[in-house]
């Protein structure tokens, strides 16, 4: 067998049999978002809680969310982080565990561990159009039986900036909630 000159292997035709690769599915490396954009660092931001903010505030930002399952319980959380010039705000939505393909079923506003997932929800959809929240009867919606929840966060990660307004959620509840008024 001869050698081939560099000439000749520049030439030679290459088939899909003799790609080679290496390729595998892994969970969120804590360095992307849920949708895959690079997560801002912010060891050198002024960390704010929620609970430094009155019922009717508003928070605007760049949105950056993080799907974290838990392993030892039922539902899972998205973090959304939202950060504006030197300081963030995290916010969580407590949310069922998705089946494979994202969706989870049965989200209640009248549910107090879920109502952040429902005014997730409910919040984008009004955004878009505000009949995208009341049924047939004109009656607003309080239930939402079967949503891609991995989607409606992707969407909202994709965004260069939002805007949340706090809210009191259930009236019973000691757990107060936001809703997104504003995407661009």
């Amino acid at each position: 067998m001869a050698l081939k000159s560099k000439e000749e292997k520049t030439n030679e035709q290459i088939s899909f049999d003799e790609l080679e690769f290496e390729a595998e599915y892994t969970e969120n490396d804590g360095y992307t978002t849920i949708s895959g954009k690079e997560q801002t660092n912010v060891q050198e931001y002024e960390k704010m809680s929620i609970y430094d903010f009155d019922i009717g505030d508003d928070i605007r930002g760049c949105p950056e969310i993080s799907h974290f399952k838990n392993d030892d319980r039922k539902s899972d959380s998205l973090r959304v982080r939202i950060i504006n010039e030197d300081e963030y705000v995290d916010l969580y939505v407590n949310i069922p565990k998705p089946d494979e393909l994202g969706y989870v079923t049965n989200i209640k506003k009248s549910f107090d561990f879920y109502r952040t997932a429902f005014d997730f929800i409910y919040s984008i959809l009004r955004w878009k159009d505000e009949t995208n929240v009341v049924d047939s009867n004109g009656e607003e919606i309080n239930v939402f039986k079967k949503v891609n929840i991995i989607n409606f966060a992707k969407f909202v990660d994709q965004k260069e900036q939002i805007g949340v307004r706090l809210t009191e959620g259930n009236s019973e509840s000691e757990y107060n909630s936001w809703i997104i008024y504003k995407m661009e």
